[in-house]
């Protein structure tokens, strides 16, 4: 017994005729003959009276009417979910990404994605990039996006796509620097800076060019992710170097307001993202198709702004 004819048996069961059921399903009358003798030599037994002039179906045969349809509405059910998720436009993806771009910025890509797809579900985890990392490598989620770690951003589990872009100068209204069009990092000495925690790559960079540039700084307040800085920056209490993205995530969501200006550093200090996409977890048309367009979306940002981003796969 296969669904072939299980549609034929229910086209005659509906039209009372072999020939209208060869009709409405295109087919000849001798495939549609051959398809119910199948199917009756499957089950054992005849499902039509066959000594009477028309196709007089037999008590049984009403019971599996009722079967066939339902089995035969589940695996149309079942095609066109499946042509869906082919098509990416029904399936569920996993997503974890970064405190600072999970606030504004990667929900509104999101919606924007999910907009003419309405059968899809989305499951967006936000962890420190560290976690993330550990999360995308078990093969947990479908990708992750957080901040690029040389020394632990290579995992033979992980794909890694590392987009690297200009770090802005964030600055009171009113400073003296807002005067300059790009601020040489020695302009900042022996100012009030807010910056991330020692360990961070990112932090270290920054150090280092405060060293390479001979320039000294003051930094007052330090913080995990580098949104949190900007308020002491609204406040008027310091500087602070931050990635593009913040400062792109906090003009959307007001935290800078006019409160803080952002200039562009005359030395360039770069800031490292990642994509990271599972290599053991089979993705989804649906997973492909967000991962690549949220690059997509990513690099037009960065472009936008001047960051001037560049784009390196590891472990592919």
């Amino acid at each position: 017994m296969n669904m072939h004819q299980l549609s034929v048996f229910r086209e005659v069961m509906k039209t009372g005729s072999m020939s209208q059921a060869a009709e409405n399903l295109g087919r000849t009358q001798p495939a549609i003959s051959l398809a119910l003798k199948g199917l009756e030599e499957s089950l054992g037994m005849s499902l039509f009276d066959r000594d009477t002039r028309n196709m007089k179906p037999v008590p049984e045969a009403f019971y599996l009417l009722a079967e066939a349809d339902s089995m035969l509405i589940q695996m149309s059910r079942l095609r066109r979910t499946m042509q869906e998720m082919q098509s990416g436009t029904k399936g569920e993806v996993q997503m974890v990404v970064m405190p600072g771009v999970a606030t504004v910025l990667f929900p509104d890509f999101l919606g924007t994605f999910a907009k003419t797809r309405p059968d899809i579900k989305l499951s967006l985890h936000t962890r420190s990039s560290t976690q993330l990392r550990e999360l995308v490598s078990s093969q947990g989620v479908d990708f992750g996006f957080g901040d690029f770690d040389e020394d632990n951003s290579r995992t033979q589990q992980s794909q890694v796509t590392k987009i690297s872009a200009k770090s802005m100068l964030a600055l009171p209204a009113g400073h003296p620097l807002t005067d300059y069009d790009a601020v040489p990092i020695n302009a900042l000495h022996n100012m009030d800076l807010g910056g991330m925690q020692p360990e961070h790559r990112f932090e270290q960079r920054v150090q280092t060019a405060m060293m390479e540039a001979n320039t000294k700084v003051n930094v007052r307040f330090r913080s995990q992710t580098v949104l949190p800085l900007l308020r002491f920056v609204t406040m008027g209490q310091c500087c602070a170097i931050v990635d593009p993205l913040t400062m792109t995530s906090a003009k959307l969501i007001g935290t800078a307001g006019d409160s803080v200006v952002f200039r562009p550093l005359r030395e360039t200090i770069r800031y490292d993202y990642a994509i990271f996409i599972p290599k053991l977890r089979p993705l989804s048309v649906l997973s492909r198709e967000l991962a690549a367009k949220w690059e997509v979306h990513l690099l037009d940002i960065l472009d936008g702004i001047r960051a001037e981003p560049t784009r390196q796969v590891i472990g592919s």
